[in-house]
């Protein structure tokens, strides 16, 4: 969507216009889709199969934590023009970039093995397939869509527009499952008043909070806010008006899409807990079927797209992600077809291996959530820094918030990777 000249002369201050808000809607959602991708559904579905809506609580603080974090990545690109990767590179001893850099690449493959194996299930659910082919149909999907992003080398609106779409798809299948379910009032505001019924409830809640935020969203959301800061200098001048209105607009942005990302778990868990509860069923595959049988074929249907869907905007941005991270830490640019493919064969050799997909999501989430303090202990140093920040520095109460968040997700996720290896805690 191109600028007109009244836009550029739109106050730096004040309420936005619907029209100026309009042009920055667009990273906030490629970013949301990591707060939807296929880990999450299997550990929201097993979480309402099991518990009912008693986890709803979790969903929302999980979100509104995810939401901070995203704003401050953002405010990052905005201020410094760079992102948690090249400032590593630049700020850091190379002899902690290169294992910095190590889990981070290994962070991208894993985000990539769930995104394909969650779409390559939808595939083969929707149209009869064995899982080896839905993984084929996945890899070209994913190839199909990289072309979009290939074919628009002036920036990354086309590409916005596409995981919007992808996100409305998703977003309007599950408000088609609510509306099947049909939860009460009271369903919801029991779910909303924490507590945590059991051990293993407390185990599906640790998954849920713990691999919320994706590693590579954070790598990735301050690369995404670049196009637009780098028209507004070159339109406007380099002033911290500027870029605070940049901040400002792009606060909105991300709030309002991972406010539709939280809808969408929220309403995941909740049609598990109206069809599925009671029933031991934790996996997408019996999800479907049990779906089709409370509610109809429809219902299953919107679910197979909704996962089809989520699993190939993600993979897309998860792609852009891993461009991020290897350019910020080497400075080295590689082409994102030949990235595409050597990402992809981990995920279809898993899936030709024959190991359970169920299994490997929740194998994939957590070597995410191993990654989550190598980038966000430095997302929470580099902000700290005025040197780096200037006038966005984060303030006090702000950097002890960030430092709670940060502190707490990777608390749990320590106890979640202990606990899924060792076995602790998930006992009934």
């Amino acid at each position: 969507m191109a600028r007109t000249e009244s836009d550029k002369t739109e106050n730096s201050t004040g309420r936005p216009s619907l029209r100026e808000l309009l042009y920055y809607l667009g990273p906030g959602f490629l970013i949301s889709v990591a707060y939807m991708d296929p880990g999450n559904w299997a550990t929201n579905i097993s979480g309402g199969a099991k518990f009912g809506t008693a986890l709803l609580w979790v969903i929302v603080l999980a979100s509104l934590m995810a939401i901070g974090i995203q704003i401050i990545a953002a405010k990052l690109g905005i201020a410094t023009g760079k992102g948690v990767a090249q400032l590593c590179r630049e700020r850091l001893p190379k002899p902690l970039v290169w294992p910095l850099w190590a889990a981070a690449e290994l962070a991208m493959i894993a985000t990539d093995m769930a995104e394909i194996i969650g779409a390559a299930i939808g595939f083969s659910l929707i149209f009869q397939l064995p899982l080896a082919a839905g993984a084929m149909l996945a890899g070209i999907s994913s190839f199909a869509l990289l072309g979009v992003r290939t074919a628009y080398r002036r920036g990354f609106r086309w590409v916005e527009f596409m995981i919007m779409a992808l996100v409305g798809v998703i977003s309007l299948a599950f408000v088609f499952e609510m509306v099947l379910a049909q939860p009460t009032a009271g369903q919801i505001a029991a779910g909303l008043t924490p507590s945590i019924p059991n051990q293993t409830a407390l185990f599906i809640a640790i998954g849920i909070l713990g691999a919320t935020v994706m590693p590579h969203s954070v790598y990735l959301h301050p690369k995404l806010v670049q196009d637009r800061r780098t028209q507004l200098v070159e339109e406007n001048g380099d002033s911290v008006s500027i870029h605070r209105r940049h901040f400002q607009l792009e606060s909105i942005d991300t709030t309002l899409a991972l406010f539709g990302a939280m809808f969408v778990n929220v309403a995941m868990l909740v049609v598990a807990a109206a069809s599925l509860q009671g029933t031991g069923i934790e996996t997408l595959t019996e999800a479907y079927v049990t779906l089709q049988t409370v509610f109809g074929a429809n219902s299953s249907l919107a679910f197979g797209i909704a996962l089809i869907a989520a699993g190939l905007s993600s993979s897309l941005v998860a792609t852009m992600a891993g461009q991020t991270v290897m350019d910020g830490f080497l400075d080295l640019n590689v082409n994102v077809w030949i990235r595409r493919s050597v990402t992809l064969v981990p995920s279809l050799a898993v899936v030709l291996a024959g190991f359970d997909p169920t299994s490997v999501l929740v194998a994939s989430q957590v070597a995410l959530s191993f990654e989550l303090p190598f980038v966000l202990i430095p997302l929470l140093w580099f902000t700290y820094q005025e040197d780096i920040m200037g006038s966005f520095t984060n303030r006090t109460k702000t950097t002890y918030a960030l430092a709670i968040v940060i502190g707490l997700i990777v608390v749990l996720n320590v106890w979640l990777l202990y606990s899924t290896l060792f076995g602790a805690g998930t006992a009934a």
